[in-house]
């Protein structure tokens, strides 16, 4: 009897793999029936549902980097686990080509895709009302493009992972107009800001504000030229050397001082 059971025991192991070999084989054979099958379509990508003519027609993608999408041939759309929802042409079930994808936040972008990534040229709109045309890079603005503000500002010029890099024009809100450099978002280098009455400034910025060498110009409310300082600024302030011209409403020069300003004041010893 107790030879009997070792002898159970010996088998057990091999009874139950048999029966997981069963069972494997029928999950493939229904799958079979059912047109269902398992392919790996590239090396960070694999597919489970059905085939049409050796391709993927309806079923999961599975990505490497976790990711999962429903794919529906049919439709032309990948369904993303997270709510997203991609329209257009794939290779190897990633985005590839012209199409567009809607957020599950509400944004929305509709232009080029590389492998997956968003990466060429596209329109990029967001639910604050802002919304993005040029190129971009892997999701990023890398390039040149346009960016208009929901709050009715706007950038048109050149970007860098995904801040205003180089040279570009802005408008505000209020009317005011900078064109020129910019670094990270922003005014940095040289430039011209032009406040909504006429006034101006020509010259260097910093951190986005007026330092360095460069020339102030005040219109009277006819657009005719009032004053005009050219000189050092700090901080957005007459600081250092320069010279201020006082002008008549004809034109003519009223006054002229050069030397020193402190604080926005000449400096008196």
């Amino acid at each position: 009897m107790a030879e009997v059971k070792r002898k159970n025991r010996a088998l057990l192991p091999v009874i139950i793999l048999l029966a997981v070999v069963i069972a494997v084989v029928l999950i493939i054979l229904i799958g079979m029936i059912f047109g269902l099958r398992y392919m790996k379509v590239a090396s960070d990508v694999k597919f489970l549902g059905r085939i049409r003519g050796g391709e993927p027609a309806k079923g999961t993608v599975y990505y490497s980097n976790g990711t999962q999408a429903s794919y529906d041939l049919d439709t032309n759309t990948l369904t993303y686990k997270n709510g997203d929802v991609y329209t257009g042409p794939v290779k190897d079930l990633l985005p590839d080509g012209k199409g567009s994808i809607a957020f599950a936040s509400g944004d929305s972008y509709e232009g080029e895709f590389v492998r997956g990534a968003i990466t060429g040229s596209g329109t990029w709109r967001y639910v604050d009302g802002s919304s993005y045309t040029g190129d971009l890079r892997d999701g990023k603005r890398q390039g040149y493009g346009t960016y208009a503000y929901g709050d009715g500002s706007g950038y048109t010029g050149y970007f860098a992972d995904n801040m205003r890099n180089g040279a570009g024009s802005a408008t505000y809100p209020n009317g005011d107009k900078y064109e020129g450099a910019f670094v990270d978002d922003l005014r940095s280098g040289q430039g011209t800001y032009t406040w909504a009455n006429g006034d101006s400034y020509q010259g260097a910025f910093a951190e986005d504000v007026r330092t360095g060498e460069g020339t102030m110009t005040w219109l009277r409310e006819d657009g005719s030229v009032a004053e005009v300082y050219s000189g050092s600024f700090v901080n957005n302030t007459l600081e250092g050397q320069g010279t201020y011209t006082w002008y008549n409403p004809d034109g003519t020069v009223a006054r002229i001082y050069t030397g020193a300003f402190s604080g926005g004041l000449i400096k008196i010893d």
